[in-house]
């Protein structure tokens, strides 16, 4: 059959040269006819390279057949010889490199026939392991959650100890030193005393005398570290308690606080006289870059000292404003209401702020023991409440929580840097220019010059003749201890004499007139 009449497999029909091409079968058809041609074409070319290979073989074997024989030596048998021997030689060389490389491929067919057996046993133990990895892993999961839950109860727990405990200890201080609240029957407001000695509120300075206040100062600051010790607290305004090269407390400004400093020489007082020695002259010289503390403690009444020593007084005042601050901020870090934090009144009244923080509304109760506290750890997370209700639990308690001393509740965390971000706090220099404006006004606007009571006791010339109006802030008390509180609590006082000559220079107008028995009604000029 000729492949023109071949019938395609595929598009059933037979070939053609002048049909298209539609399929493989028809190019195979195509082609098929000069393929038939290049091979009768090759088969010729054989048959003609057979023919001469054999023509010229016999040419060349009757030229060797006419050539003489050369004679055989020693020397050509020798050199064939070795050439025997160094083929034999490249033969076992190849024999043993042949053997060694099938030793090597048997070893290689053995280690992958190894690793084979050792894949599939590996496969096999994978599956079998597999089978019951999701409920394994969803029991050590929950094995895991479980031991979080008891570790983050027993933390919580004994967090909640030490807060209770902290409370307790800040509370019982508070009591030991005298912190009390007493209410005035005349006006019916709140006073604050401490060692039973009056807090005075920082708007009422000038009209309290020097030892109330640096005694209350004293006191107030013993106590705030005490407690702050119990809190493990750090005030953002450091404060230095007596020391043999200080006697007096002391407070340093918020930039200046907690840097390496040397140790304060008794010389360097900022209370001391404007006529320094050359010895501490010296001395500040040498501390010129140092920070200087603010003072709080005063030994002349405040209207006095603004006249006599204008640096002190600016100490001062700084001082007890950094005083002021430091209470509304421990006030605000334990979740104490200070009243308007932006309020000035509110921070001036030392007194009522570290009484609520301290001793507050609510009675604070005994930490209970170890024994009692052993109790059963909860297990599950859902224990009749639920976790924002914890939270919002934890923060109505505030009081010994966060703390700069324990890893939970760190104050200064993340936590609690984004509590205290959210103060309106006053700055203690906005504090301090409020005060002395305050203060300074009232001094300016006085009409009456203010005397020291040791004026009046000047050889006691005046005898009953004076009258005295005003009050004893805190009540009446009896005994000797009338004087002394007094003193302490700070007379509200106004003094006016209603005589004006001896009574021997009314009779007769002479004598001589002594000193202290003239009127002091003098009026100081606006």
């Amino acid at each position: 059959m000729k492949p023109s009449e071949m019938q395609c497999d595929i598009c059933f029909r037979t070939g053609g040269q002048k049909l298209p091409l539609l399929c493989a079968t028809d190019a195979r058809n195509k082609l098929y006819e000069a393929r038939i041609q290049h091979a009768h074409a090759l088969l010729e070319k054989d048959a003609l390279d057979q023919e001469i290979s054999t023509l010229l073989s016999l040419s060349t074997v009757e030229e060797q057949q006419d050539r003489p024989m050369s004679p055989v030596n020693h020397h050509t048998v020798a050199s064939v010889q070795s050439e025997k021997d160094r083929v034999a030689d490249r033969t076992q060389q190849i024999i043993a490199h042949a053997d060694e490389f099938r030793e090597k491929v048997e070893k290689a067919r053995a280690e992958v026939a190894k690793r084979k057996a050792s894949i599939a046993l590996r496969k096999s133990e994978l599956a079998s392991a597999s089978n019951g990895v999701d409920a394994r892993r969803a029991r050590q999961l929950e094995d895991v959650g479980k031991s979080i839950r008891i570790t983050k109860y027993n933390w919580e727990k004994i967090s909640s100890q030490f807060t209770t405990s902290r409370a307790y200890l800040c509370g019982e201080a508070a009591k030991l030193y005298g912190l009390r609240r007493n209410k005035n029957n005349a006006d019916g407001q709140e006073e604050y005393e401490i060692g039973r000695v009056g807090i005075v509120d920082l708007r009422a300075l000038n009209t309290a005398s020097p030892a109330q206040i640096s005694t209350a100062l004293s006191h107030i600051v013993h106590l705030l570290m005490l407690t702050m010790h119990y809190l493990a607290i750090r005030l953002p305004a450091e404060i230095n308690l007596p020391q043999p090269e200080q006697p007096q407390p002391t407070i340093y400004p918020i930039i200046s606080s907690y840097l390496p400093r040397p140790p304060q020489s008794p010389n360097n007082n900022s209370t001391q006289s404007s006529n320094p020695s050359p010895t501490s002259s010296r001395h500040e010289q040498q501390n010129v870059n140092l920070p200087r503390p603010r003072l709080l403690h005063i030994t002349k009444p405040l209207p006095m000292l603004l006249h006599e020593d204008p640096a002190a007084y600016a100490l001062f005042i700084e001082g007890v404003s950094l005083l002021a601050y430091n209470v509304a901020w421990a006030c605000r870090i334990q979740g104490v209401s200070v009243g308007e934090e932006s309020s000035f009144d509110d921070i001036c009244d030392i007194g009522r702020n570290l009484y609520n923080l301290l001793i507050g509304t609510k009675a604070r109760s005994q930490p209970s023991s170890r024994a009692s506290s052993a109790q059963s750890t909860p297990l599950n997370k859902s224990n009749g409440r639920s976790e924002p209700e914890d939270k919002n639990a934890n923060s109505e308690r505030l009081m010994g929580k966060y703390s700069h001393g324990t890893a939970s509740h760190f104050a200064g965390g993340a936590e609690a840097t984004e509590f205290i971000r959210s103060w309106k706090l006053l700055n203690p220099k906005v504090i301090a220019d409020k005060l002395r404006s305050l203060l300074q006004s009232e001094v300016a606007n006085k009409e009456w010059e203010l005397i020291d009571e040791g004026s009046w006791e000047i050889d006691n010339q005046m005898g009953d003749d004076g009258v005295v109006v005003g009050r004893v802030a805190g009540g009446s008390r009896d005994g000797d201890d009338l004087d002394t509180h007094s003193k302490l609590r700070g007379v509200e006082q106004s003094f006016m004499s209603c005589r004006t000559v001896d009574p021997s220079q009314a009779v007769d107008g002479t004598g001589d007139r002594k000193t202290g028995t003239s009127g002091w009604t003098k009026l100081k000029p606006r």
